[in-house]
């Protein structure tokens, strides 16, 4: 994970409407996964403020990498504020260190995560959206997997801070006929068909019935085999239906 500090300066460069029209900005930035941060700290400078980014590669804040809706945000806010943009590199997060990118993948899998959805399938590295062509293609963006993710991730908030006991919630997770996860595939078959290459979505596991039959279940849309042998709960997935386009892992819930 890289670190950048953005500079904005100008005379103009204050305010709420300032701080909104920013804010707005950088959160076009995370949803194309530019950045990754989705709170930003406007630190006071001279003439202007700073705010670090974290960006999944060195030279992901470029405006190559902007969607259109990026770029044109910003040129209203160099207008409107009379001011410049200019950023500088800081290193690497320590915490996070480099990823490992692939040029090339074998598969990808949908998987709600830290950095990104979209994962490759060999590395499990997480690869950032503006990677792969704009998923809606007419608006140019990737709002239908941004928006997925969001509800994922409150979907997956709402069974955790239930301490598990919530069962529709699990469902949405576990089925692969649920709301959530019928979206998902939906999500998997688009970007499959821009990059011609195979894409998995990833079926969460907590079922709580023992690892012998978690092992035997088939799966859940064709009821083929598509258990991994040799695999355990601590692999990144243990099961895996090339035809029906799904992953899933051995439930850790003994």
């Amino acid at each position: 994970m890289h670190i950048i500090k953005l500079r904005i300066t100008g005379a103009k460069v204050k305010g709420e409407s300032f701080i909104d029209e920013t804010s707005y900005y950088l959160s076009i930035l995370f949803r194309s996964k530019q950045i990754i941060n989705e709170e930003w700290q406007f630190e006071p400078i001279s003439n202007g403020v700073q705010i670090n980014l974290f960006c999944p590669e060195k030279d992901s804040y470029t405006s190559e990498y902007s969607t259109k809706y990026a770029i044109r945000q910003k040129q209203k806010i160099k207008n409107e504020f009379e001011c410049n943009f200019d950023y500088k590199y800081v290193g690497l997060d320590p915490e996070f260190g480099e990823l490992i990118i692939p040029e090339v993948s074998e598969f990808y899998i949908l998987k709600f995560g830290r950095i990104s959805p979209l994962v490759d399938g060999k590395s499990f590295e997480q690869i950032p959206l503006y990677k792969i062509p704009y998923t809606s293609e007419e608006s140019e963006n990737y709002e239908d997997l941004t928006c997925w993710e969001n509800k994922y991730e409150h979907i997956r908030g709402i069974w955790l801070y239930s301490y598990g006991n919530d069962r529709w919630s699990l469902q949405q997770l576990h089925n692969h006929n649920s709301e959530l996860n019928i979206e998902g595939t939906n999500c998997c078959q688009t970007i499959e068909k821009l990059t011609k290459i195979p894409t998995y979505n990833f079926l969460f596991n907590y079922r709580a019935w023992g690892q012998k039959k978690d092992k035997e279940r088939k799966c859940p849309n064709c009821g083929g085999d598509w258990f991994i042998e040799g695999s355990t709960f601590n692999d990144f997935y243990s099961f895996k239906c090339d035809n029906c386009r799904l992953i899933s892992e051995l439930s850790s819930n003994k």
